[in-house]
């Protein structure tokens, strides 16, 4: 893939790639059907949002698509894997992807909530994920971020434990809010990256460490 460091170079071409890799699933080219293009905007929408404002927003034009074609949770799930999958190649950072992923698992939270509970208001979720999330509040904070991975150690910045650390893992699974194949992807990335750093890390300790505490059941 073409290196490039533009957040709005990186925001185009991976709504590129990850319209192409749609287009070779059947279940999601079959249910959205002639909206290309309005799927194109929304997975535009998470990006911009994500690595040029550098924010986790509800991805309020995504829900409304995936309302109007009826998408389920596991169709849903696909197709965050293909958006994190495509800008996986483009190295935006491990931040990056934690905000897409973040802004996928609101979306899912809203369009899929839990039995029993009723749906969150949209612009309350939007307002409070935004600023917990937001990578540039997190790092002009006076104190060190917590609970970062450290690279090329990749030990943990708040705890020093090996990340990611217990409260990291559960800090994950609250900003993917459900989106585990989002969330694996991620994880996957970072596992990449810290083979690359630890190159005496055995792959079977490495795959446990970052994949292997992942829930085996919806989270």
């Amino acid at each position: 893939m073409l290196e490039t460091k533009d957040p709005l170079d990186i925001v185009r071409m991976a709504t590129a790639e990850t319209l192409r890799r749609i287009a070779g699933e059947a279940l999601l080219t079959g249910i959205m059907g002639t909206r290309m293009s309005a799927l194109s905007d929304g997975v535009r929408d998470v990006l911009r949002a994500a690595l040029v404002a550098q924010q986790v927003v509800t991805p309020g034009r995504l829900i409304v698509l995936c309302r109007a074609v009826d998408l389920g949770p596991d169709a849903f799930d696909l197709l965050g894997h293909h958006v994190l999958a495509a800008l996986v190649g483009y190295r935006p950072g491990p931040d990056a992807l934690v905000r897409v992923g973040g802004a996928l698992g609101l979306a899912r939270r809203e369009l899929f909530p839990p039995r029993g509970s009723a749906p969150a208001d949209p612009q309350r979720v939007s307002t409070r994920a935004g600023i917990r999330n937001n990578a540039a509040t997190r790092y002009r904070s006076t104190k060190p971020p917590e609970h970062l991975p450290s690279p090329p150690t990749w030990t943990c910045t708040g705890c020093g434990r090996e990340w990611p650390c217990p409260v990291k893992q559960s800090q994950l699974l609250a900003e993917f809010g459900g989106a585990r194949a989002a969330l694996a992807v991620y994880l996957g990335s970072c596992l990449l990256a810290a083979a690359r750093d630890l190159p005496g890390l055995p792959l079977a300790r490495a795959r446990n460490r970052f994949l292997g505490w992942l829930p085996r059941r919806p989270f």
